[in-house]
C-alpha cells in the first residue's frame, strides 16, 4: 500500500511540475492584419449602332440598353428583309470577366429570324478591353403567309461572372 502511496504522489508531482512548466513556456501568439480588396466590377452595354439595313428593315424605336441587356424593336416588311446591330460591351472593371450565360427573349414571331454572333458563353472579357456583337433580325424567306405583325422585339441578356 506504501508504495502505491509513493507512486500516486510521484505522478500528481510530476504532473504538477510539468503544469508549471507548460505555464512558464507557454505564450500567447497574436497575429493583427488589414486586408483590403481593390478591385471593382463594372461590366456595361455602352453603344448599339444599327448597320445593314436590307429591303425595307427599319428601326420601330431606338435600341435601348441597360449595363447588361438590350432590347431592339425592328420592323420588316417582306421576306428578306433584315436589320443589323452591333452591340459594344466594356468592362470598365478590375477583374476579367467570362460570359456565364446568354438569354434570347423574342416575341415568338414565326415569321422573325434572331441570330447573334461574336459573342459566345465562356468568351473572356479583360478588365479595361471592348468586345462587339452583333445581332441580325431577319424576316423569315420560308414564310408562305403573310404574318399580321411584322414588327419583333427582342431582348438579349448577358450574364457574366468573374473569369477564375
Amino acid at each position: 500500500m506504501k508504495k502505491s502511496y509513493i507512486i500516486i504522489m510521484c505522478l500528481v508531482l510530476i504532473v504538477f511540475l510539468l503544469s508549471i512548466g507548460f505555464a512558464a513556456f507557454g505564450s500567447r501568439l497574436t497575429i493583427n492584419g488589414i486586408g483590403v480588396i481593390d478591385s471593382n466590377w463594372n461590366i456595361e452595354i455602352i453603344d448599339i449602332t444599327s448597320k445593314n439595313k436590307v429591303g425595307m428593315a427599319a428601326d420601330a424605336a431606338a435600341p435601348v440598353y441597360t449595363s447588361t441587356s438590350a432590347t431592339f424593336k425592328t420592323t420588316l416588311a417582306s421576306p428578306g428583309d433584315s436589320m443589323t446591330y452591333e452591340v459594344t460591351v466594356k468592362n470598365k472593371g478590375t477583374l476579367d470577366a467570362r460570359v456565364n450565360k446568354i438569354t434570347l427573349t423574342d416575341s415568338k414571331n414565326p415569321a422573325i429570324i434572331f441570330k447573334t454572333s461574336g459573342i459566345n458563353e465562356n468568351d473572356l472579357l479583360e478588365a479595361g478591353k471592348t468586345q462587339v456583337f452583333t445581332v441580325i433580325v431577319s424576316y423569315n424567306e420560308e414564310v408562305t403567309k403573310q404574318p399580321d405583325v411584322l414588327n419583333a422585339s427582342l431582348t438579349v441578356k448577358l450574364d457574366y461572372v468573374q473569369n477564375k
